[in-house]
């Protein structure tokens, strides 16, 4: 029947088995921690994953404002300089109009003949 070695391997029969057991519930709770901890870090890459949308949305923007001032800049320092060249312009040109004026012989008056009877319109 029963002897002492039958029962020396069923005890080591069956704490090899409750070994395994435990050691296979080890490996679930291992399991889950890693499948939790996954979890975590995916929900972790997600919330970088937006702030850096954000963070690369702002810095966008804030890139835009700026070449849009320095385009304003440009554009200011563009009317500026063509007003200036507008108010030179006109200053020549009343200039050369003077001078022009100035150049023009001035014609003679010309002298009436003593017999000339004045023109019936009234002009000399």
């Amino acid at each position: 029947m029963w002897g002492r070695s039958n029962i020396g391997k069923t005890v080591e029969e069956l704490t090899d088995h409750l070994r395994l057991v435990d050691h296979v519930r080890a490996l679930q709770d291992g399991q889950k921690e890693i499948a939790e901890a996954i979890r975590a870090v995916n929900q972790r890459l997600t919330s970088i994953e937006a702030e850096f949308r954000v963070l690369k949305a702002e810095t966008q923007r804030d890139a835009l404002r700026e070449v849009q001032h320095a385009v304003q800049g440009v554009q200011t320092s563009v009317h500026d300089e063509l007003t200036r060249m507008a108010t030179r312009l006109a200053v020549l040109e009343q200039a050369l109009r003077r001078e022009a004026v100035r150049q023009q012989p001035q014609p003679a008056a010309t002298p009436r003949l003593p017999g000339t009877p004045p023109r019936p319109d009234g002009s000399r």
